[in-house]
């Protein structure tokens, strides 16, 4: 069953973040990970953000293989220098 992670960024270093986005991307295709949503201009209620994201992942198995992969964990220490991340996990809804 498909696994989702909706993520929010609040940027500290935006050239941090590109960084990131350039490491991470080619990664995210390359491991079969669905961007659904990446939005620069997300209008946020009342909570804080910069950017939504929305990912999906074949199964929770596929998600914990791809966020401990090597080259992502390099690329993850300029997210994590360059944005405060929030986020949430949760399964797709099963078919009625």
């Amino acid at each position: 069953m498909s696994i989702f992670v909706m993520a929010t960024a609040e940027y500290t270093d935006r050239s941090e973040y590109k960084r990131y986005v350039e490491l991470a991307t080619p990664i995210f295709i390359r491991e079969g990970v669905n961007v659904l949503g990446n939005d620069d201009d997300a209008h946020f209620a009342d909570m804080p953000g910069d950017k939504a994201i929305l990912l999906e992942f074949r199964d929770h198995a596929h998600m914990k293989a791809f966020f401990a992969l090597p080259d992502y964990q390099v690329a993850s220490k300029h997210r994590d220098a360059g944005a405060k991340m929030r986020s949430v996990m949760f399964k797709r809804m099963p078919s009625l």
